[in-house]
């Protein structure tokens, strides 16, 4: 298992715990099981770096920058250049072949700019929000939510959209008891997103989170389903894409159950 975790973050981070080359599909599969901790590192660093910000003044929509910039430079950049490409592909409402020439391009149309701007906003004004209410918790459950999705989309059954690539590696690698577990997380993470909300005035918040997480974890596996329509599988954009909507949409409910 920590060899997973190692394999994860060198896979999803750029902290260089120095595992290099290409796995095989066993070991695949389980950096993927071991997302959720990817996104408890993520989480808790950009957390970190939104409060400390704020402590030293800075108001929330800087401090919530603060946060978002500290996982986008964490990740790479991937998942936002994910979730641009797949809005565009989507956009496109062209055939499998073109849809996925579409993601490869490398080029941002209107779709994916406007899509990746709102949820890049939304993430921002989210995060400060929540730190402006002093929140830890709920900001490190949205990032570990983010992650559990991708594992209902590489559930058995779901092909790649490719025959090469990260999707073609990693499709199909969650068995039904990876996707149980991770399910049981993201409804656990969900709960967290009521951050302090546990008082018996707002008793409701914690089963209110959990619900989202569970509804979260049922819409990626359905936009799997969808992706296998239009792209004729799932690969690395997609998963990535999903991460960051996932992100986004945690974040926002977050400040709802504040």
């Amino acid at each position: 298992m920590l060899d997973a975790v190692r394999l994860s973050l060198t896979w999803m981070t750029v902290l260089p715990l120095g595992r290099t080359g290409i796995p095989g599909a066993g070991a695949a599969g389980r950096a993927m099981t071991a997302l959720p901790v990817v996104g408890f590192v993520c989480g808790l660093l950009a957390t970190a770096a939104a409060h400390g910000l704020h402590s030293l003044g800075a108001g929330a929509m800087l401090s919530g920058a603060a946060g978002v910039a500290v996982v986008v430079a964490l990740t790479r950049g991937m998942h936002v250049d994910a979730l641009a490409d797949t809005a565009d592909a989507l956009g496109s409402y062209a055939g499998p072949e073109r849809a996925r020439e579409i993601m490869r391009s490398g080029s941002v149309g209107p779709m994916g700019t406007a899509t990746l701007v709102l949820v890049l906003l939304a993430e921002v004004a989210a995060l400060g929000a929540l730190v402006e209410a002093g929140a830890w918790l709920a900001p490190v459950a949205a990032l570990v939510l983010s992650r559990c999705l991708p594992v209902s989309q590489l559930r058995r059954g779901v092909p790649a959209a490719s025959e090469t690539g990260f999707g073609a590696l990693v499709a199909g690698s969650q068995s039904r008891t990876a996707v149980a577990v991770i399910g049981v997380i993201s409804v656990a993470a969900g709960a967290a997103l009521a951050g302090s909300g546990w008082g018996a005035d707002r008793w409701w918040a914690p089963a209110a989170g959990a619900t989202a997480g569970l509804a979260a974890y049922a819409a990626a596996a359905g936009f799997a389903g969808h992706a296998v329509r239009r792209f004729e599988g799932v690969n690395g954009d997609v998963l990535g894409a999903t991460i960051e909507a996932g992100t986004a949409t945690a974040l926002v409910v977050a400040v709802l159950l504040l």
